[in-house]
Parts: C-alpha cells; structure tokens; sequence
C-alpha cells in the first residue's frame, strides 16, 4: 500500500498473538538491471539469523515462524525483486494469522529481519521523517508550476501562465527600416515594450510568491525548493525573506519535465540541509530543557513528558537500543524507582523500548525525529534522548 496519512497508525495498532515478523528492503535502479541482485542473500541471510535466534528461546513461537515463512513466498519475493514499484519497500506479516501489509516508497530502506510482538515501524517512521512534505516551485519565463513532494513522489498543485495582455501588444511598435528616424523611434519604443514586459511578469512572480508562501504555511512545508532561470531569481528572494521555511535553489530548469523527474532532482537539494534540520531541533531542545522552558532531556524527563501527552517532537539517536518498563495502564518508565516503586502499577520489561516510545508519540500525534551524526552526538549526555514539548 502507499503512505498515507493512517498507515503508519494502522502498523502501530497491528498485532499478532505469536508476534510479527517486519521485513525491509532497499533497491536502487542499477539493481533493476543486474542479473545476480544482492539483495535477496542479505535478507535470507537475516532470516537465518532470526531462525536461530528464535530456536534458543521459546520453541513453539520458533515452529510457527517457521511454518510463516514457509508461506511467504509470494510476497516475499515481491518485496526482493529489484524490478517491482518502489525504491524502499516494507512487509508486515502477523505469524499466527498470516495477515500482511506491504508499504513502497521512492526513499530505500535498509535491509533489515525482525519479529516481535507488533510491527517493527522505526525504519519506516525515519523514511516518513526524511519524506516528509516539502514545496517545488518551477519559475520560467512563460509562467510557474507549484508541486507537493513527499517521500520521494512529486504531485502537481497547481500552474500558472504569465500573459501579455492586450493593451501592452497594443503598444509594441515595429521599426519602420525605410525611416531612419522612424526606425530609431521603433528600437526605443520596442525596449519600452520590453521593460513593460519585465514589470508586469515581475509583478505576476510577486502574485505566485505570496500565494506560495500562503500554501506553504498551510501545508506546513519547513522547505521550498525553487528552479528558475537566473534572470528570473531576484524576485525569488522575496520568497525566502516572507517564508518561515528553508529556501533552497536548483541551478537546473525544470520548466518541462514531468512530476517523476522532478521529484527525483528536488531529493537531492531536499537531504542537503536534512542534518542541519536534525541539529537544530537537537539544540533548540537541549536549550528549552536547560532553561527551564518546554523541553525535555534524558530518559526519565521524555517518558514524564510522554506520559502526560505533552511531546510535540520526540528527538532520537537512531542508533541507540534501550530497555525499560511499561505499566498496566501503557505509561513508559525507565526504571523502577521513586513513586513508581511505591505505587500498585504492575510493570513489564521492555526490551524494545525505544520502539514503544515512537508508538505512543505516534499516538499523541506527535513528531518522530530520528538523529543521526553531529546532532544524535548532542544527546550523548543525554541517554540519546530530547523532546519538544506542546507547555
């Protein structure tokens, strides 16, 4: 299925008495073409591991594994073969009842194997993070395209035609090549023309920037990614200066090409400025925490925060793996201690509880930002772990 809006709530709530085996695959379009792919070794070589390492724990769920697998074939190779829809593809298979749900997008996944009590989301929340919503203004001389990209895929909003209407052709004039006079009259009166031209498309372009500005603000993009000829780009400017989000010029003219290209080209201006997002969150974060204003640093202080529904952004180091507890009533703690250990609550180990804590921001509507680099590298006293908070 694509993404939208409730996928990846649905794979949050989807469970299975004996668990769910998640498995992820990336290609890229040389694949496409190589007879011999590498991909579907490295994935069985995955589920070779997880075979074993099921073996050693409880026998009966090793056995329905198993038997699951066994079934998978169809889907399984669906999701390995370089040549079918979508450059990062996803599988979500219930072991007891054999329910699946399969998810393709234009970003890749790393491959990954893993079975646990429900799906497995977090490479699929960084893809979604990475993909999310962005704006493509295409400026060229004849008028502009506005398009939506998101994870990877561009959709046209909207185009405009600049024209010349009639009381400005009215006023061109021709040089009359028999008059010299009459002929110099012509050339200043076509430069006159001219800068017509130029003041009129000047104030069209300025029309479409405050109308972007507006959809982007609505639409919520934090980037705008702008192709136009250089000629073309002064009144761009305009654009960064009104619009809270990032700018980013495209030194190619996209004037012409289809929705699929232009996706492809934006992506790469797109992840350019991905990390210095990542940062400055981490630091804005770090900073409300220290201040004493609405942030969150450490274990103890995110799960608080997470328990009372008040995380906005839920800031992550991807690379980190934590334990900790979930209660009877689904609240996170790190540890057992203080009022926690004096209390009723029944509490459970959770081996995979940095998953759990994206499932209940997910649930909050809450931002997921996974980090990575100079900014998961902020966090480092921090247990790998920051949020902004809504108070």
């Amino acid at each position: 299925m694509p993404i939208a809006d409730t996928t990846i709530r649905d794979l949050v709530d989807f469970s299975d008495e004996l668990g769910v085996l998640s498995f992820y695959a990336g290609h890229t379009p040389a694949q496409a073409a190589d007879h011999q792919p590498t991909l579907p070794i490295e994935i069985r070589n995955q589920i070779k591991a997880l075979r074993a390492s099921l073996a050693e724990g409880d026998p009966a769920v090793a056995r329905a594994v198993d038997k699951r697998l066994e079934a998978l074939d169809g889907p399984l190779d669906e999701l390995m073969n370089p040549k079918s829809s979508g450059r990062g593809r996803a599988l979500f298979v219930g072991v007891e009842s054999g329910e699946h749900h399969a998810v393709s997008l234009q970003i890749p996944f790393r491959e990954r194997v893993v079975h646990r009590d429900g799906a497995y989301v977090r490479p699929l929340v960084a893809a979604l993070d990475e993909g999310r919503p962005a704006g493509i203004l295409v400026v060229s001389r004849t008028g502009t395209r506005l398009l939506r990209w998101a994870v990877g895929e561009a959709t046209e909003l909207e185009g405009r035609h600049f024209v010349v209407y009639d009381e400005l052709l009215r006023g061109k004039q021709g040089p009359a090549m028999a008059n010299p006079a009459r002929a110099q009259q012509g050339y200043v009166d076509r430069d006159s023309f001219e800068e017509r031209i130029d003041v009129n498309r000047n104030r069209f372009l300025r029309e479409v920037v405050e109308d972007t500005v507006s959809i982007a603000k609505e639409e919520r993009w934090d980037r705008l990614v702008v192709s136009a000829p250089p000629k073309l780009r002064e009144p761009m400017r305009e654009l960064a200066d009104a619009s809270d989000a990032r700018v980013l010029m495209a030194e190619q003219l996209w004037e012409d090409s289809p929705p699929h290209e232009i996706a492809e080209a934006a992506w790469t201006l797109l992840r350019s400025v991905h990390l210095d997002r990542e940062r400055e969150l981490a630091e804005e974060a770090i900073d409300r925490a220290l201040g004493g204003q609405a942030g969150a640093i450490g274990l103890r202080h995110v799960c608080e925060a997470m328990n009372e529904g008040r995380i906005s952004h839920l800031l992550y180091d991807d690379e980190i793996e934590l334990e900790g507890f979930v209660s009877e009533e689904g609240t996170l703690h790190p540890r057992v201690e203080g009022v926690i250990a004096q209390s009723d609550l029944e509490l459970r180990r959770e081996p995979w509880f940095v998953e759990r804590l994206l499932e209940t921001a997910i649930g909050t509507s809450a931002s997921v930002v996974p980090l990575s680099g100079e900014a998961a590298r902020l966090l480092d006293d921090h247990e790998g772990v920051a949020a902004l908070l809504r108070w």
